[in-house]
Protein backbone atom coordinates (compact mmCIF):
# COMPACT_ATOMS: atom_id res chain seq x y z
CA UNK A 1 0.00 0.00 0.00
CA UNK A 2 2.51 2.75 -1.41
CA UNK A 3 3.12 4.97 -4.23
CA UNK A 4 1.75 8.89 -4.33
CA UNK A 5 0.04 10.30 -7.53
CA UNK A 6 -2.62 13.08 -8.36
CA UNK A 7 -4.90 14.29 -11.45
CA UNK A 8 -5.69 17.21 -13.69
CA UNK A 9 -9.01 19.06 -12.77
CA UNK A 10 -9.95 17.20 -10.04
CA UNK A 11 -11.06 18.54 -6.38
CA UNK A 12 -12.09 16.31 -3.40
CA UNK A 13 -14.25 17.75 -0.90
CA UNK A 14 -14.58 16.84 2.52
CA UNK A 15 -17.40 14.45 2.14
CA UNK A 16 -17.79 13.94 -1.15
CA UNK A 17 -15.87 13.00 -4.33
CA UNK A 18 -16.24 14.64 -8.05
CA UNK A 19 -15.48 12.39 -10.93
CA UNK A 20 -13.53 14.60 -13.20
CA UNK A 21 -11.48 12.96 -16.62
CA UNK A 22 -9.59 15.41 -18.84
CA UNK A 23 -7.78 14.45 -22.56
CA UNK A 24 -8.99 12.72 -25.10
CA UNK A 25 -11.78 10.12 -25.84
CA UNK A 26 -10.40 7.55 -23.57
CA UNK A 27 -13.14 7.46 -21.43
CA UNK A 28 -14.85 5.62 -23.59
CA UNK A 29 -16.06 6.65 -27.09
CA UNK A 30 -14.69 4.63 -29.90
CA UNK A 31 -16.10 1.59 -31.31
CA UNK A 32 -16.12 -1.21 -28.41
CA UNK A 33 -14.61 -4.22 -29.57
CA UNK A 34 -15.00 -8.13 -28.20
CA UNK A 35 -11.86 -9.89 -27.23
CA UNK A 36 -8.77 -8.16 -27.20
CA UNK A 37 -5.52 -8.02 -24.94
CA UNK A 38 -5.33 -4.90 -22.53
CA UNK A 39 -2.12 -4.03 -20.65
CA UNK A 40 -1.99 -2.20 -17.30
CA UNK A 41 1.26 -0.92 -16.29
CA UNK A 42 2.17 -0.37 -12.98
CA UNK A 43 4.76 0.62 -10.73
CA UNK A 44 4.68 -1.81 -7.80
CA UNK A 45 4.65 -5.88 -8.25
CA UNK A 46 2.35 -8.30 -6.87
CA UNK A 47 3.72 -10.22 -3.89
CA UNK A 48 1.38 -12.99 -4.02
CA UNK A 49 -1.43 -14.49 -5.21
CA UNK A 50 -2.43 -16.66 -2.64
CA UNK A 51 -5.17 -14.85 -0.86
CA UNK A 52 -4.17 -15.05 2.52
CA UNK A 53 -1.21 -13.64 2.38
CA UNK A 54 -0.09 -10.55 1.02
CA UNK A 55 -1.64 -6.52 1.96
CA UNK A 56 -0.11 -4.80 -0.88
CA UNK A 57 -2.32 -3.27 -3.73
CA UNK A 58 -0.65 -4.93 -6.05
CA UNK A 59 -1.34 -8.22 -5.34
CA UNK A 60 -4.94 -7.83 -4.16
CA UNK A 61 -6.15 -6.00 -7.44
CA UNK A 62 -5.43 -9.07 -9.13
CA UNK A 63 -6.33 -11.49 -6.95
CA UNK A 64 -9.55 -10.19 -6.83
CA UNK A 65 -10.39 -10.44 -10.72
CA UNK A 66 -8.74 -14.81 -10.39
CA UNK A 67 -11.10 -15.38 -7.40
CA UNK A 68 -14.60 -14.64 -6.18
CA UNK A 69 -15.89 -14.07 -2.75
CA UNK A 70 -19.12 -14.41 -1.15
CA UNK A 71 -20.58 -11.09 -1.56
CA UNK A 72 -18.70 -7.80 -3.81
CA UNK A 73 -18.65 -4.31 -2.97
CA UNK A 74 -20.88 -1.97 -4.69
CA UNK A 75 -19.53 0.42 -7.47
CA UNK A 76 -19.67 3.07 -5.01
CA UNK A 77 -18.49 1.71 -2.26
CA UNK A 78 -21.70 1.42 0.42
CA UNK A 79 -23.35 -1.56 0.27
CA UNK A 80 -22.32 -5.05 -0.77
CA UNK A 81 -23.76 -7.05 -3.26
CA UNK A 82 -24.14 -10.95 -4.26
CA UNK A 83 -21.24 -12.48 -5.76
CA UNK A 84 -21.16 -16.82 -4.54
CA UNK A 85 -23.58 -16.17 -1.98
CA UNK A 86 -27.18 -15.58 -3.15
CA UNK A 87 -28.28 -14.43 -0.11
CA UNK A 88 -27.29 -13.97 3.86
CA UNK A 89 -29.30 -13.72 6.91
CA UNK A 90 -28.57 -13.27 10.69
CA UNK A 91 -29.73 -15.30 13.68
CA UNK A 92 -32.16 -14.30 16.00
CA UNK A 93 -29.78 -14.44 18.50
CA UNK A 94 -27.65 -12.93 15.87
CA UNK A 95 -24.23 -15.29 16.94
CA UNK A 96 -24.33 -16.71 13.26
CA UNK A 97 -24.93 -15.92 9.25
CA UNK A 98 -26.65 -18.35 7.22
CA UNK A 99 -24.90 -17.66 3.25
CA UNK A 100 -26.69 -19.50 0.50
CA UNK A 101 -24.24 -20.44 -2.36
CA UNK A 102 -25.27 -20.02 -5.86
CA UNK A 103 -24.92 -23.63 -7.73
CA UNK A 104 -23.71 -22.58 -10.84
CA UNK A 105 -19.88 -21.14 -9.99
CA UNK A 106 -16.98 -23.29 -10.84
CA UNK A 107 -13.78 -23.19 -10.44
CA UNK A 108 -11.78 -22.90 -13.78
CA UNK A 109 -10.75 -27.00 -13.08
CA UNK A 110 -14.06 -27.29 -13.58
CA UNK A 111 -15.49 -28.37 -10.16
CA UNK A 112 -18.24 -26.75 -8.70
CA UNK A 113 -17.66 -23.95 -5.78
CA UNK A 114 -19.21 -25.96 -2.57
CA UNK A 115 -19.55 -25.08 1.51
CA UNK A 116 -16.37 -26.93 1.45
CA UNK A 117 -14.42 -24.62 -0.21
CA UNK A 118 -15.82 -22.10 1.80
CA UNK A 119 -15.12 -23.52 5.02
CA UNK A 120 -11.11 -24.02 3.79
CA UNK A 121 -10.69 -20.67 2.56
CA UNK A 122 -11.38 -18.85 5.46
CA UNK A 123 -9.92 -21.42 7.80
CA UNK A 124 -6.75 -19.79 5.59
CA UNK A 125 -7.31 -16.52 6.95
CA UNK A 126 -8.00 -17.46 10.15
CA UNK A 127 -4.30 -18.49 10.53
CA UNK A 128 -2.37 -16.83 13.20
CA UNK A 129 0.15 -15.97 10.54
CA UNK A 130 -2.16 -14.66 7.99
CA UNK A 131 -2.04 -11.04 7.90
CA UNK A 132 -6.46 -10.09 8.10
CA UNK A 133 -6.86 -13.08 10.41
CA UNK A 134 -8.08 -10.64 12.87
CA UNK A 135 -11.01 -9.71 10.07
CA UNK A 136 -12.18 -13.53 10.34
CA UNK A 137 -11.39 -13.65 14.73
CA UNK A 138 -15.10 -13.64 15.43
CA UNK A 139 -15.94 -16.74 13.55
CA UNK A 140 -15.56 -19.49 16.06
CA UNK A 141 -16.70 -22.29 13.83
CA UNK A 142 -17.85 -22.55 10.30
CA UNK A 143 -20.67 -25.23 9.31
CA UNK A 144 -21.32 -26.81 5.95
CA UNK A 145 -24.83 -28.80 6.39
CA UNK A 146 -24.96 -28.93 2.59
CA UNK A 147 -22.81 -28.01 -0.38
CA UNK A 148 -24.62 -24.95 -0.90
CA UNK A 149 -25.47 -23.77 2.62
CA UNK A 150 -22.34 -22.18 4.72
CA UNK A 151 -23.01 -21.22 8.82
CA UNK A 152 -21.15 -19.02 10.90
CA UNK A 153 -21.17 -18.82 14.13
CA UNK A 154 -19.68 -15.82 15.56
CA UNK A 155 -18.16 -14.95 19.53
CA UNK A 156 -20.57 -11.96 19.68
CA UNK A 157 -22.86 -10.17 17.94
CA UNK A 158 -20.64 -8.83 14.39
CA UNK A 159 -22.40 -6.46 11.85
CA UNK A 160 -19.53 -6.26 9.44
CA UNK A 161 -19.77 -10.12 8.53
CA UNK A 162 -21.42 -9.94 5.33
CA UNK A 163 -19.30 -7.18 4.05
CA UNK A 164 -16.03 -9.08 5.63
CA UNK A 165 -16.88 -11.69 3.38
CA UNK A 166 -16.02 -9.30 0.34
CA UNK A 167 -12.36 -9.23 1.31
CA UNK A 168 -10.07 -10.32 -0.83
CA UNK A 169 -8.09 -12.29 1.67
CA UNK A 170 -11.73 -14.01 2.19
CA UNK A 171 -11.30 -15.14 -1.56
CA UNK A 172 -12.79 -18.81 -2.30
CA UNK A 173 -10.08 -21.44 -3.32
CA UNK A 174 -10.44 -25.07 -3.69
CA UNK A 175 -10.71 -27.00 -1.18
CA UNK A 176 -7.10 -28.46 0.33
CA UNK A 177 -6.11 -26.39 -2.31
CA UNK A 178 -7.23 -28.97 -4.93
CA UNK A 179 -4.48 -31.56 -3.49
CA UNK A 180 -1.89 -28.99 -3.63
CA UNK A 181 0.13 -27.34 -0.89
CA UNK A 182 -0.19 -23.51 -0.28
CA UNK A 183 3.18 -22.86 -2.07
CA UNK A 184 2.43 -24.91 -5.24
CA UNK A 185 -0.94 -23.53 -5.29
CA UNK A 186 0.16 -20.23 -5.35
CA UNK A 187 2.40 -20.64 -8.07
CA UNK A 188 -0.83 -21.82 -10.21
CA UNK A 189 -3.83 -20.50 -8.29
CA UNK A 190 -7.32 -21.92 -9.17
CA UNK A 191 -10.44 -19.54 -8.75
CA UNK A 192 -13.76 -18.75 -10.00
CA UNK A 193 -13.57 -15.00 -10.69
CA UNK A 194 -13.91 -13.87 -14.27
CA UNK A 195 -10.26 -14.11 -15.30
CA UNK A 196 -8.18 -17.24 -15.03
CA UNK A 197 -4.05 -16.89 -13.91
CA UNK A 198 -1.80 -17.84 -16.80
CA UNK A 199 1.80 -17.07 -16.02
CA UNK A 200 4.18 -14.53 -13.92
CA UNK A 201 7.62 -13.75 -15.04
CA UNK A 202 8.69 -12.35 -11.67
CA UNK A 203 9.96 -8.36 -12.08
CA UNK A 204 8.53 -8.02 -15.54
CA UNK A 205 4.20 -9.30 -16.00
CA UNK A 206 1.83 -11.23 -14.69
CA UNK A 207 -1.01 -12.47 -16.76
CA UNK A 208 -4.27 -13.73 -16.73
CA UNK A 209 -7.15 -14.73 -19.48
CA UNK A 210 -10.55 -14.97 -19.77
CA UNK A 211 -12.26 -17.73 -17.68
CA UNK A 212 -14.68 -19.25 -20.21
CA UNK A 213 -16.46 -20.90 -17.43
CA UNK A 214 -17.29 -18.04 -15.51
CA UNK A 215 -20.78 -18.08 -13.96
CA UNK A 216 -21.78 -14.45 -14.79
CA UNK A 217 -22.99 -14.73 -18.34
CA UNK A 218 -21.31 -12.69 -21.28
CA UNK A 219 -18.51 -11.41 -19.11
CA UNK A 220 -15.75 -10.59 -19.07
CA UNK A 221 -14.87 -8.81 -22.47
CA UNK A 222 -11.65 -8.70 -22.77
CA UNK A 223 -9.47 -12.37 -23.59
CA UNK A 224 -6.83 -11.30 -21.09
CA UNK A 225 -5.52 -8.90 -18.94
CA UNK A 226 -1.21 -8.25 -18.39
CA UNK A 227 -0.94 -6.09 -15.48
CA UNK A 228 3.31 -5.08 -16.21
CA UNK A 229 5.56 -3.65 -14.09
CA UNK A 230 7.33 -0.64 -14.22
CA UNK A 231 8.89 1.85 -11.75
CA UNK A 232 9.54 4.88 -13.59
CA UNK A 233 6.65 7.15 -14.50
CA UNK A 234 8.10 8.50 -17.53
CA UNK A 235 8.56 5.24 -19.05
CA UNK A 236 5.13 3.94 -18.03
CA UNK A 237 3.51 7.63 -19.61
CA UNK A 238 5.65 6.72 -23.18
CA UNK A 239 4.21 3.59 -22.81
CA UNK A 240 0.57 5.03 -22.81
CA UNK A 241 0.79 7.43 -25.38
CA UNK A 242 2.66 4.87 -27.88
CA UNK A 243 -0.20 2.54 -27.11
CA UNK A 244 1.93 -0.32 -25.66
CA UNK A 245 -0.05 -0.09 -22.90
CA UNK A 246 -4.14 1.09 -22.19
CA UNK A 247 -4.01 1.79 -18.80
CA UNK A 248 -1.21 3.52 -16.74
CA UNK A 249 -2.00 2.61 -13.32
CA UNK A 250 -0.91 6.06 -11.02
CA UNK A 251 0.37 8.28 -13.82
CA UNK A 252 2.96 10.51 -11.58
CA UNK A 253 1.91 14.61 -11.56
CA UNK A 254 5.19 15.22 -14.01
CA UNK A 255 3.47 13.44 -16.60
CA UNK A 256 -0.11 14.83 -16.56
CA UNK A 257 0.63 17.62 -18.55
CA UNK A 258 2.10 15.40 -21.36
CA UNK A 259 -1.05 12.88 -21.31
CA UNK A 260 -3.29 15.87 -21.57
CA UNK A 261 -2.04 16.95 -24.64
CA UNK A 262 -2.62 13.55 -25.88
CA UNK A 263 -5.86 13.70 -27.71
CA UNK A 264 -6.86 10.18 -27.54
CA UNK A 265 -5.72 9.68 -23.45
CA UNK A 266 -7.80 10.42 -21.12
CA UNK A 267 -6.61 11.32 -17.24
CA UNK A 268 -8.99 10.79 -14.46
CA UNK A 269 -10.10 9.83 -11.46
CA UNK A 270 -12.45 7.96 -9.34
CA UNK A 271 -13.95 7.94 -5.91
CA UNK A 272 -11.45 6.56 -3.81
CA UNK A 273 -11.02 5.22 0.09
CA UNK A 274 -7.11 6.27 -0.42
CA UNK A 275 -5.64 7.90 2.49
CA UNK A 276 -1.86 9.11 2.11
CA UNK A 277 0.11 9.04 5.39
CA UNK A 278 3.88 9.58 6.85
CA UNK A 279 4.00 6.55 9.70
CA UNK A 280 7.07 7.04 12.09
CA UNK A 281 8.08 3.99 13.96
CA UNK A 282 7.26 4.57 17.44
CA UNK A 283 9.83 1.75 18.42
CA UNK A 284 12.72 3.54 17.80
CA UNK A 285 14.09 6.66 19.68
CA UNK A 286 13.25 9.13 19.33
CA UNK A 287 10.30 8.16 18.06
CA UNK A 288 8.81 6.52 20.85
CA UNK A 289 8.87 10.14 22.50
CA UNK A 290 5.11 11.80 21.31
CA UNK A 291 6.42 15.22 21.65
CA UNK A 292 8.67 14.23 18.79
CA UNK A 293 6.11 13.18 16.61
CA UNK A 294 3.94 15.83 17.55
CA UNK A 295 6.62 18.25 16.85
CA UNK A 296 7.23 16.40 13.34
CA UNK A 297 3.08 16.21 12.37
CA UNK A 298 3.29 20.46 13.32
CA UNK A 299 6.22 20.93 11.09
CA UNK A 300 4.91 19.90 7.89
CA UNK A 301 3.63 22.17 5.53
CA UNK A 302 0.73 19.89 3.91
CA UNK A 303 -0.63 22.33 2.25
CA UNK A 304 2.53 23.14 0.28
CA UNK A 305 3.21 19.61 -0.57
CA UNK A 306 -0.56 19.27 -1.76
CA UNK A 307 -0.25 21.96 -3.99
CA UNK A 308 3.39 21.42 -5.66
CA UNK A 309 3.64 17.16 -5.34
CA UNK A 310 -0.13 16.66 -5.89
CA UNK A 311 -1.01 19.56 -8.10
CA UNK A 312 -3.71 20.34 -4.99
CA UNK A 313 -5.85 17.40 -6.14
CA UNK A 314 -6.77 15.63 -2.94
CA UNK A 315 -7.25 17.35 0.56
CA UNK A 316 -5.97 17.80 3.76
CA UNK A 317 -6.46 15.11 5.84
CA UNK A 318 -7.99 14.88 9.55
CA UNK A 319 -9.31 11.70 11.00
CA UNK A 320 -7.40 8.17 9.78
CA UNK A 321 -11.24 6.97 8.40
CA UNK A 322 -12.04 8.40 5.18
CA UNK A 323 -14.95 11.00 4.43
CA UNK A 324 -15.89 7.88 1.85
CA UNK A 325 -16.91 6.16 5.16
CA UNK A 326 -20.34 6.77 7.43
CA UNK A 327 -17.45 6.60 10.30
CA UNK A 328 -14.79 9.58 9.26
CA UNK A 329 -14.69 11.85 12.20
CA UNK A 330 -14.99 15.74 10.89
CA UNK A 331 -14.31 17.16 13.66
CA UNK A 332 -11.31 16.34 13.24
CA UNK A 333 -9.07 18.87 11.71
CA UNK A 334 -5.49 18.69 9.74
CA UNK A 335 -2.93 19.63 11.99
CA UNK A 336 -1.99 23.19 11.03
CA UNK A 337 1.57 23.82 9.86
CA UNK A 338 3.23 25.96 12.55
CA UNK A 339 6.88 26.25 13.14
CA UNK A 340 7.00 28.31 16.50
CA UNK A 341 4.51 25.08 17.82
CA UNK A 342 6.52 22.27 16.23
CA UNK A 343 9.89 24.15 18.01
CA UNK A 344 8.07 24.00 21.53
CA UNK A 345 7.01 20.19 20.96
CA UNK A 346 9.96 19.29 20.42
CA UNK A 347 11.25 21.61 23.22
CA UNK A 348 9.40 19.36 25.86
CA UNK A 349 10.58 16.20 23.81
CA UNK A 350 14.02 14.45 24.87
CA UNK A 351 15.50 15.68 21.73
CA UNK A 352 15.08 19.30 22.55
CA UNK A 353 17.70 20.59 19.99
CA UNK A 354 16.77 18.00 17.15
CA UNK A 355 18.27 14.52 16.11
CA UNK A 356 19.29 12.99 12.59
CA UNK A 357 16.99 10.80 10.79
CA UNK A 358 16.30 8.79 7.31
CA UNK A 359 13.27 8.65 5.22
CA UNK A 360 12.22 5.78 2.44
CA UNK A 361 11.69 6.31 -0.28
CA UNK A 362 10.30 3.91 -3.47
CA UNK A 363 12.57 3.87 -6.43
CA UNK A 364 11.04 5.42 -9.51
CA UNK A 365 8.81 7.64 -7.87
CA UNK A 366 9.06 11.35 -9.08
CA UNK A 367 6.31 12.64 -6.43
CA UNK A 368 7.77 10.45 -3.29
CA UNK A 369 11.18 11.91 -3.88
CA UNK A 370 9.79 15.70 -4.19
CA UNK A 371 7.48 14.62 -1.03
CA UNK A 372 10.54 13.63 0.84
CA UNK A 373 12.70 16.61 -0.16
CA UNK A 374 9.59 18.82 1.49
CA UNK A 375 9.73 17.51 4.59
CA UNK A 376 13.55 17.48 4.19
CA UNK A 377 13.48 21.18 4.13
CA UNK A 378 10.34 21.58 6.92
CA UNK A 379 12.12 19.37 9.26
CA UNK A 380 15.57 21.10 9.41
CA UNK A 381 13.57 24.08 10.85
CA UNK A 382 13.28 22.79 13.89
CA UNK A 383 16.58 21.27 13.86
CA UNK A 384 16.12 17.79 12.32
CA UNK A 385 18.12 16.22 9.96
CA UNK A 386 16.61 13.88 7.20
CA UNK A 387 18.62 11.91 5.26
CA UNK A 388 16.50 10.31 2.29
CA UNK A 389 16.93 6.58 1.60
CA UNK A 390 15.66 4.99 -1.98
CA UNK A 391 14.73 1.29 -2.37
CA UNK A 392 13.04 -0.21 -4.62
CA UNK A 393 9.99 -0.74 -3.66
CA UNK A 394 9.68 -4.15 -2.67
CA UNK A 395 12.83 -3.65 -0.57
CA UNK A 396 10.87 -0.74 1.14
CA UNK A 397 7.71 -3.13 1.47
CA UNK A 398 10.04 -5.72 3.12
CA UNK A 399 11.41 -3.17 5.84
CA UNK A 400 8.24 -1.18 6.82
CA UNK A 401 6.97 -4.65 7.46
CA UNK A 402 9.95 -5.66 9.60
CA UNK A 403 9.97 -2.06 11.27
CA UNK A 404 13.05 -1.60 9.87
CA UNK A 405 13.06 2.34 9.36
CA UNK A 406 12.35 5.63 10.76
CA UNK A 407 9.90 7.70 8.70
CA UNK A 408 8.07 6.31 5.66
CA UNK A 409 5.16 7.37 3.21
CA UNK A 410 2.81 4.71 2.26
CA UNK A 411 -0.86 4.82 1.38
CA UNK A 412 -4.30 2.68 2.17
CA UNK A 413 -7.40 2.13 1.07
CA UNK A 414 -10.58 -0.17 2.64
CA UNK A 415 -11.38 -3.12 0.65
CA UNK A 416 -14.63 -3.53 2.38
CA UNK A 417 -17.59 -1.33 2.49
CA UNK A 418 -17.67 -1.43 6.49
CA UNK A 419 -15.20 0.57 8.28
CA UNK A 420 -14.28 -1.74 10.67
CA UNK A 421 -11.61 -2.81 8.46
CA UNK A 422 -9.32 0.01 8.28
CA UNK A 423 -10.15 1.04 12.13
CA UNK A 424 -8.73 -1.70 13.32
CA UNK A 425 -5.62 -1.98 9.95
CA UNK A 426 -4.82 1.35 10.89
CA UNK A 427 -5.61 1.45 14.46
CA UNK A 428 -4.65 -1.27 16.06
CA UNK A 429 -1.75 -3.29 16.83
CA UNK A 430 -3.17 -6.66 15.80
CA UNK A 431 -4.85 -4.90 12.61
CA UNK A 432 -2.44 -6.40 10.52
CA UNK A 433 0.18 -3.98 9.80
CA UNK A 434 0.80 -3.17 13.09
CA UNK A 435 -0.84 0.02 13.42
CA UNK A 436 0.26 1.13 9.78
CA UNK A 437 3.76 -0.42 10.48
CA UNK A 438 4.11 2.01 13.18
CA UNK A 439 4.22 0.03 16.25
CA UNK A 440 2.15 2.13 18.06
CA UNK A 441 0.11 -0.43 20.84
CA UNK A 442 -2.84 0.82 22.78
CA UNK A 443 -5.68 -1.01 24.64
CA UNK A 444 -8.28 1.64 24.29
CA UNK A 445 -7.80 1.02 20.43
CA UNK A 446 -8.71 -2.66 20.46
CA UNK A 447 -11.69 -2.32 23.32
CA UNK A 448 -13.51 0.62 21.03
CA UNK A 449 -12.83 -1.42 18.00
CA UNK A 450 -14.49 -4.20 19.57
CA UNK A 451 -17.78 -2.50 20.76
CA UNK A 452 -18.04 -1.19 17.04
CA UNK A 453 -18.20 -4.46 15.43
CA UNK A 454 -20.37 -5.93 18.10
CA UNK A 455 -22.92 -3.29 18.17
CA UNK A 456 -25.88 -3.20 15.74
CA UNK A 457 -26.47 0.29 16.20
CA UNK A 458 -24.37 2.59 13.89
CA UNK A 459 -25.00 5.73 16.34
CA UNK A 460 -22.94 3.81 18.75
CA UNK A 461 -20.36 2.42 16.54
CA UNK A 462 -19.71 5.79 14.85
CA UNK A 463 -19.21 7.11 18.88
CA UNK A 464 -16.49 4.73 18.72
CA UNK A 465 -14.57 4.85 15.54
CA UNK A 466 -14.90 9.00 16.36
CA UNK A 467 -12.78 8.07 19.71
CA UNK A 468 -10.42 6.45 17.96
CA UNK A 469 -9.85 8.59 15.54
CA UNK A 470 -9.20 11.20 18.25
CA UNK A 471 -6.42 9.02 20.12
CA UNK A 472 -4.63 8.93 16.74
CA UNK A 473 -4.69 12.00 15.76
CA UNK A 474 -3.63 12.40 20.18
CA UNK A 475 -1.14 10.39 19.73
CA UNK A 476 0.35 10.71 16.33
CA UNK A 477 2.06 7.51 15.47
CA UNK A 478 1.83 8.11 11.41
CA UNK A 479 0.25 11.58 10.55
CA UNK A 480 -2.74 11.65 7.57
CA UNK A 481 -1.62 13.84 5.24
CA UNK A 482 -3.99 13.81 2.43
CA UNK A 483 -7.67 12.46 1.20
CA UNK A 484 -6.92 10.89 -2.19
CA UNK A 485 -8.88 10.19 -5.30
CA UNK A 486 -8.01 6.92 -7.54
CA UNK A 487 -6.18 8.19 -10.30
CA UNK A 488 -5.60 6.96 -14.05
CA UNK A 489 -4.77 7.60 -17.57
CA UNK A 490 -6.18 5.20 -20.01
CA UNK A 491 -6.73 5.28 -23.48
CA UNK A 492 -8.77 2.57 -26.09
CA UNK A 493 -10.79 1.72 -23.21
CA UNK A 494 -14.48 1.46 -22.31
CA UNK A 495 -16.09 0.74 -19.39
CA UNK A 496 -12.81 1.30 -16.67
CA UNK A 497 -14.32 2.42 -13.24
CA UNK A 498 -12.78 1.47 -10.43
CA UNK A 499 -14.54 1.05 -7.31
CA UNK A 500 -14.20 3.28 -3.83
CA UNK A 501 -12.63 0.12 -2.77
CA UNK A 502 -10.44 -0.44 -5.20
CA UNK A 503 -12.16 -3.27 -6.83
CA UNK A 504 -11.54 -2.99 -10.87
CA UNK A 505 -14.32 -5.17 -12.04
CA UNK A 506 -12.16 -5.83 -15.28
CA UNK A 507 -15.06 -8.43 -16.49
CA UNK A 508 -16.81 -4.98 -17.06
CA UNK A 509 -13.86 -3.21 -19.52
CA UNK A 510 -13.56 -3.15 -23.28
CA UNK A 511 -11.11 -2.38 -25.78
CA UNK A 512 -12.51 0.33 -28.34
CA UNK A 513 -11.19 0.74 -31.92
Amino acid sequence: MKRLKTLCGAVVLASTVVLTACGGSGTGSGVAQSGGDLVMARADEATSLLPSVPTDNASIWVIEEIYDTLTVPDQSGKSVRPSLATSWTQSSDKLSWTFHLRKDAKFTNGKTVTSADVKFSIEQNQKSDAPFSFIDTVVTAIDTPDPATVVFHTKKPWSPLPADMALYANSIVPNNYGGKSATEFAAHPIGSGPFKFASWSKGSSLKIVKNTKYWRKGTPHLDSVTFTTVPDSNTRATQLASNQIQINEYPSNSSIKTLKAQPNLTVSMFPSSEIDYMSMNVRRAPFNDVNVRKAISLAIDKKAILEAVYYGHGTLAGGFLSPTTWAHNESIKPVPHDVAAAKAALAKSSHPHGFTTTIMVGSGSQDSSSEAQLVQGDLAKIGIKVKIKTLDPSALSTAKHAGNYDMAFGLYTTDIVDPDEIARFAGTYDGGSNTLYSGYKNSKMDSLAATASSSSQQSERKAAYDQMQQIIADNVPYVPLFYVPGIYSYGKVKGFHPAATGNYFLEKVQLTK
